[in-house]
């Protein structure tokens, strides 16, 4: 019993810093919406939640940016080249989610 008490306080702690906020950027054809998940003040993961710019172009680029942000903790990274408005657009997207 008092190992089940540790773990819920354990997972109860870590999930009261974790938070998921939203923000939306424009790209090439329309709105970029992301989800941009935090624990306290580090960001942890960002997931698309829409995109209509083109898949081919768009997907690899908002990986690669996504990798980037997060390792740098920072959204002023370098445009994916072919993909600029995609990648202003996702940049935008996380920086509102950021600063709700």
């Amino acid at each position: 019993m008092k190992k089940v008490l540790i773990m819920l306080t354990l997972v109860l702690g870590v999930s009261a810093f974790a938070q998921t906020k939203e923000g939306v950027g424009y790209g090439y054809k329309d709105d970029i919406k992301v989800a941009v998940e935090m624990d306290g003040d580090k960001i942890k993961d960002i997931k698309v939640l829409a995109n209509q710019d083109t898949p081919k172009i768009s997907e690899p680029a908002i990986e690669e940016l996504t990798k980037k942000i997060i390792e740098t903790q920072s959204v002023e990274v370098e445009d994916i080249a072919g993909a600029t408005y995609t990648s202003e657009g996702f940049k935008e997207a996380v920086q509102d989610a950021l600063s709700k």
